[in-house]
């Protein structure tokens, strides 16, 4: 058995090694982490027991309960139907802004932020055309008001449940439900007076995402092809009337092995040659509608069946499809919806569609069949930011009885009647009851890689409290709090360092490095209420504002809004400051540490 020594150089390597692969995204997170926590089990840092002991924590548990209970909100339309009424034409832009932060940062206290998300996007982009405003000047504040509502309640993010796992696991008393609120409120003020009268300076305006169906600076493909009845063959691309058209070009035909790039208005059209077009949604939409010469393919409209819906999708981060092209994933089959053009943050895609291998945030047009949404529903592989009319095949009833069911589970969980775990089973079986979804559909809405990397994570600490690393860092950072002389400057520390772990690797590995060195800072510093401390571990790893990769529904945006990645640190940095300060203030308020 390796010497203590030994086993701290082990754990600071793996904790080096690890943030290196998650910055530059070798493997996905959960790999990262269990080869850490295989590492340790190996070097008999961790026993079996640490390794597995969070696949049974009622915290971590929690989390995939409420990803379930989220998505399940989401299809049942029952905040459609709010949402619908909420965004009137009439509105001016900084009003907007600020009925859309009071409502989200109210919701997100309840609801996963990313089905909020998703359910609010077309709704904004819906406002934005009517009113001509720039997606990009109001998509980014939605994001950053829904983490901001997440830091309400327990269970407003995973954030919070996961740090509250660490609190139980470590013999803490826990965390309760509105132990967050009173530190969130503050941070939710100064979010919501930030966004409506500061960060709209910061904003970029890019009016080129706002024609009819809201496409950005970046340009969609769409691929065609010359069908064998087509009254084009034999046509020059003149005479087919497909040259100088408004919004759209023709970029390149593929005509069998051969690539021609620079098409001219001579070249003659031929029998299965494949055409490639960049430019506006509208204006695709429009080609595909006025010329019978030009055939998609693999279209549902092959089938005879009536108008097809189009909608506007985008990648998830956490989507199955990432890494795949649409033949592969046997895109068609799964959605029942055909592939009329991709965009790529403004990136030049060449070549077939169905050759595309999709990355994250990719945006896809698609024409859809009947049963598209049931489909899109039953995973977390897309999501719609925009559609052409709008379906839906809920029970209003139904959907109120659960809306009903859900807060009266919260408030029984709120006042102590039961544990928020016992109240999400609850939930659960509501849902059961009420036949919202097939157990396959309720099953696609359980994000299996971000529970194992919660359940690991705890295994992590394990290895840093068994090897003394967090008491040895934890000593250092004494040394500079002692200086210092003050309780607040151990929580500004803190906050802070957590904040910066979680803006390099993820919120998950910030928090998983620093609670387990909180601890022994405060068992060092002989501090008898560990609470603060907690919470502030808690806000600092939900407070991602200045990267689009650190929180889920920053990427969600980043597509849609037509965002860069410095946009993120220009209107970000600022509140990510003011976060910090009001939550060491109202912290230290509250619990008397001035």
């Amino acid at each position: 058995m390796l010497d203590l020594e030994t086993q701290q150089v082990v754990v600071l390597i793996t904790i080096v090694g690890m943030m290196l692969a998650l910055f530059k995204d070798w493997a996905k997170p959960v790999l990262i982490f269990l080869a850490a926590n295989i590492l340790f089990l190996m070097s008999s840092i961790t026993s079996s027991a640490d390794m597995l002991s969070g696949l049974a924590n009622e915290q971590l548990l929690s989390v995939l309960l409420l990803l379930v209970i989220s998505d399940v909100l989401r299809k049942s339309g029952l905040l459609d139907v709010f949402f619908k009424s909420l965004f009137p034409q009439r509105l001016t832009y900084r009003r907007f802004l600020f009925r859309k932060s009071v409502v989200v940062t109210c919701i997100s206290g309840f609801v996963n932020n990313t089905p909020l998300v998703a359910i609010l996007m077309p709704y904004v982009y819906q406002w934005c055309r009517q009113k001509g405003i720039s997606p990009s000047k109001v998509m980014l504040p939605l994001s950053y008001m829904t983490i901001l509502g997440g830091t309400l309640t327990l269970v407003g993010t995973s954030t919070n449940l996961v740090v509250n796992g660490f609190v139980t696991e470590a013999g803490f008393k826990p965390l309760r439900f509105f132990d967050f609120t009173i530190t969130g409120l503050g941070v939710a003020l100064v979010g919501i007076l930030y966004v409506v009268f500061i960060m709209p300076k910061f904003l970029p305006d890019r009016k080129g995402l706002l024609e009819n169906y809201n496409q950005s600076l970046r340009e969609y493909i769409v691929e065609t092809y010359i069908a064998e009845n087509s009254p084009f063959i034999d046509k020059t691309i003149e005479q087919a009337g497909l040259r100088n058209l408004k919004g759209l070009y023709l970029a390149e035909i593929i005509r069998g092995e051969e690539l021609i790039p620079a098409v001219g208005p001579t070249e003659k059209l031929t029998k299965d040659d494949v055409l490639i077009f960049a430019g506006e949604t509208s204006t695709i939409v429009d080609l595909l509608q006025s010329n019978p010469g030009l055939s998609l393919p693999g279209s549902i409209m092959k089938e005879g069946k009536e108008k097809a819906n189009v909608v506007e999708c985008i990648i998830s981060a956490e989507s199955s499809l990432i890494g795949k092209t649409f033949r592969d994933a046997n895109f068609r089959a799964l959605f029942n919806a055909s592939v009329v053009a991709v965009s790529r943050n403004g990136e030049r895609l060449r070549g077939k569609l169905g050759e595309l291998v999709l990355q994250q945030g990719d945006l896809l047009l698609l024409m859809t069949g009947n049963d598209f949404d049931e489909r899109s529903n039953a995973t977390n592989d897309i999501f719609v930011i925009n559609r052409l009319k709008d379906i839906t095949n809920f029970s209003l009833l139904k959907s109120a009885l659960l809306g009903v069911g859900i807060v009266a589970a919260f408030v029984l969980s709120a006042v102590g009647v039961f544990t928020l775990f016992k109240a999400l089973l609850l939930i659960l079986c509501l849902i059961a009851l009420l036949n919202f979804g097939r157990y396959t559909e309720l099953k696609g809405s359980l994000d299996l890689d971000l529970f194992f990397v919660l359940a690991l994570s705890l295994g992590f600490a394990k290895a840093m409290h068994n090897s003394g690393l967090d008491a040895s860092i934890a000593s250092r950072i004494m040394e500079s709090a002692l200086q210092l002389n003050h309780p607040v400057a151990l929580l500004f520390i803190v906050y802070l360092a957590t904040n910066v772990l979680s803006m390099l690797v993820s919120n998950k590995a910030g928090v998983a490095i620093m609670f387990p060195v909180t601890v022994s800072l405060l068992r060092l510093m002989h501090i008898t209420e560990p609470a603060p401390y907690f919470l502030a571990i808690a806000f600092a790893g939900s407070a991602e504002f200045m990267t689009p990769y650190g929180y889920q529904t920053n990427l969600m945006v980043y597509g849609p809004g037509g965002y860069r990645f410095r946009d993120y640190i220009r209107a970000g940095w600022m509140l990510s400051v003011s976060c910090l300060l009001v939550s060491v203030g109202i912290l230290s308020t509250v619990y008397n540490l001035w």
